[in-house]
């Protein structure tokens, strides 16, 4: 606009912002995706799965190109993954709220996302 660089900085407070929100529909789409349920979540648990893994390379893709534009990632944790599928899948949120094993395997699976995608 006047140079300043305004608008740049306007919008990638925005995008920001929003990230979480995107993220978690993203999240949610994913997991619809693979049809889970708590049966399906139990085995991914019990053979220390790997979600990264089974990303589609150019989710993969989308998510670093995602990661480079929002900044901090501070907000992708644990509970930010339980309240992003809370209302879609409450039978496999109960399962990472009651499972230790699950909720440990959770916490990883975002923290390895998080690294992958350079947080």
């Amino acid at each position: 606009m006047n140079g300043s660089g305004w608008p740049e900085t306007f919008l990638k407070g925005v995008v920001s912002y929003l990230a979480p929100s995107m993220a978690a529909g993203a999240l949610v789409e994913l997991l619809r995706e693979q049809n889970i349920d708590v049966k399906k979540v139990s085995q991914w648990v019990e053979e220390n799965l790997s979600l990264w893994d089974e990303l589609k390379p150019e989710d993969q893709a989308n998510l670093k190109k995602m990661a480079g534009e929002v900044g901090s990632l501070d907000w992708m944790n644990y509970e930010w993954a339980v309240n992003a599928i809370r209302a879609d899948f409450p039978a496999v949120t109960s399962l990472f709220l009651g499972w230790p094993k699950a909720r440990n395997w959770l916490g990883r699976q975002v923290e390895a996302i998080k690294r992958e995608i350079g947080g």
